[in-house]
């Protein structure tokens, strides 16, 4: 097929995009040890963000190592217990509330992601550790299915007239601008001085826009430093309906804007 080009042959032609394909990603179910324990593994070595759903709210935390002490009474991590299918354990979750809640909670259904996967399980509270530490038992079997992101995140340009504001569960609150953002989650930077702000805690999040405004709780991913300034990555906690769909318009008016903007370059 010949290639089809645009003004004056000088410039290939876009082809039209077509309607993206919906991909079924089937889940399977793990239920023998050697299959379960890698992608979790996976996730305790990433310190990977890991939900927690119990009938008293949504809570977050990470999977942590057990520290051990050799005959010289040196501490060393160990993720012995997972190996051998005796237990999961989590760091205290985020917000705090939820290691109160947490002692009374009957089925606990666990969320996260590894790099290729998204998994989840159900359990139960064994104990709160003296360290605080969360130890549920293990799951006798592990929902898995392959990542599939639903959507690309748009870039957003620094003179969009988005304006974001970031409250700490301290209560302080800050100015910034997105770098980029999709329906499930975004990433930001801070306008002016920016407090320290802990992985796997949870901020709210005010987005005001010329088309709405949006209000939304979100747990923070990670930090890393890009073109100078200091990227938050955040997960936007899950969404009502009419949440979703606020934040849909709001990923909308972002592509919207990029490609106007886009358009004016090339006239």
């Amino acid at each position: 097929m010949a290639e089809e080009k645009g003004l004056f042959g000088l410039f290939k032609k876009k082809p039209a995009e077509s309607a993206p394909v919906v991909e079924l990603v089937r889940e399977v179910v793990l239920d023998a040890l050697p299959d379960m324990v890698p992608p979790i593994v996976e996730v305790l070595e990433g310190r990977l963000l890991v939900q927690l759903f119990m009938s008293s709210g949504t809570f977050s935390s990470h999977f942590e190592w057990e520290v051990l002490e050799n005959d010289d009474r040196e501490e060393a991590k160990s993720k012995c217990y997972l190996e051998e299918g005796r237990y999961l354990l989590l760091a205290p979750l985020e917000p705090p509330i939820g290691n109160l809640k947490i002692r009374s909670a009957g089925e606990i259904r666990l969320e996260f992601a590894s790099r290729s996967y998204l998994l989840g399980c159900v359990t139960t509270l064994v104990q709160v550790t003296p360290a605080r530490k969360i130890c549920l038992a293990f799951p006798k079997t592990l929902r898995q299915k392959r990542e599939r992101r639903a959507m690309v995140r748009a870039q957003v340009e620094r003179s969009l007239a988005v304006v974001l504001s970031v409250v700490r569960p301290s209560g302080i609150v800050f100015e910034a601008k997105f770098h980029n953002i999709s329906s499930k989650g975004a990433a930001f930077y801070g306008t002016g001085a920016v407090p320290n702000i802990a992985d796997h805690s949870q901020v709210g999040l005010t987005i005001v826009y010329p088309e709405g405004k949006v209000e939304t709780d979100a747990t923070v991913l990670g930090s890393y430093p890009k073109e100078g300034e200091q990227m938050f990555r955040v997960l936007f906690a899950a969404p009502t309906p009419q949440r979703a769909q606020e934040l849909g318009q709001l990923v909308s008016h972002v592509q919207k804007s990029n490609t106007e903007r886009r358009s004016k370059l090339l006239r």
